[in-house]
């Protein structure tokens, strides 16, 4: 299992790198069907997420690659959070973007064409709006991030 990677809210750099380095190696993981980065939000303090349900893990599974390592478009991100599949549609849209609740579950997808290159910086920077959205004023420290190659989608 990787390490988690800190970082602040507004200086998302070392994500974008880790999204870049998973893409350039093209990893297929550990099952041969793909690699996700994931992001998490920082925890609320007990007594504000009583009212607010931040009580739970909130994260963002960025899908970088797919089966054998493929990068391409669309990219999905899960939403993980306590709205359950109702996350993606508290957030609306952004160009570029659409929503899902697809089972059950919380998806954001930056589209784009064959034609279109990767644009990782606003990949991550979608993620990360979605999460901060989800949370009502997260604060600036306590991001996490870290890659995770024991993806199993089947």
């Amino acid at each position: 299992m990787e390490k988690w990677v800190a970082f602040r809210r507004s200086r998302i750099d070392r994500v974008v790198a880790m999204v870049r380095a998973v893409a350039e190696a093209a990893d297929p993981g550990e099952h041969g069907e793909g690699v996700e980065v994931v992001v998490e939000a920082p925890r609320k303090k007990w007594w504000q997420a009583l009212f607010n349900r931040d009580d739970t893990l909130a994260q963002a599974r960025i899908v970088v690659t797919r089966a054998g390592g493929e990068v391409r478009y669309p990219f999905d991100i899960q939403l993980v959070t306590a709205y359950g599949g109702n996350a993606a549609h508290r957030l609306g849209t952004r160009p570029g973007w659409a929503v899902s609740n697809s089972a059950g579950m919380a998806f954001v997808i930056q589209k784009g064409t064959h034609r279109t290159a990767f644009d990782f910086e606003e990949l991550t920077t979608g993620a990360v709006a979605a999460l901060a959205r989800l949370r009502r004023k997260p604060q600036e420290r306590g991001w996490r991030a870290r890659v995770d190659r024991a993806v199993r989608r089947s």
